[in-house]
């Protein structure tokens, strides 16, 4: 079975850190990584839904491989995409077009 990295970053409204939290694992095929990341990214939504929470910033990345050990950033070249969350939910952005919006963010 191949590995995927699956990290989690919250920043909470006005808070100066965020946290992240890097799991890593193994699934039967990247679909199956992406629905496990899917359902994380849901699961932080409800839970600020329900703790009444505003995030500055909240994402689940998703990268191809065993990176438990590195330090990982939307510009390692494993990044598959990354779950962005709101109020709304998830949305699931590809890595080239992450990098290129954050490429062109100010």
């Amino acid at each position: 079975m191949p590995a995927y990295t699956i990290v989690t970053t919250t920043a909470i409204q006005d808070a100066e850190g965020a946290e992240v939290s890097t799991l890593s694992d193994d699934f039967v095929n990247e679909s199956e990584a992406l629905g496990y990341s899917r359902r994380m990214a849901e699961e932080m939504v409800g839970f600020t839904h329900q703790l009444s929470l505003d995030l500055d910033y909240s994402s689940v990345g998703l990268y191809d491989g065993d990176l438990i050990d590195e330090e990982v950033d939307p510009a390692h070249p494993a990044l598959i995409g990354v779950w962005v969350l709101d109020d709304d939910g998830a949305a699931f952005v590809p890595a080239a077009e992450f990098r290129e919006n954050a490429v062109e963010a100010p």
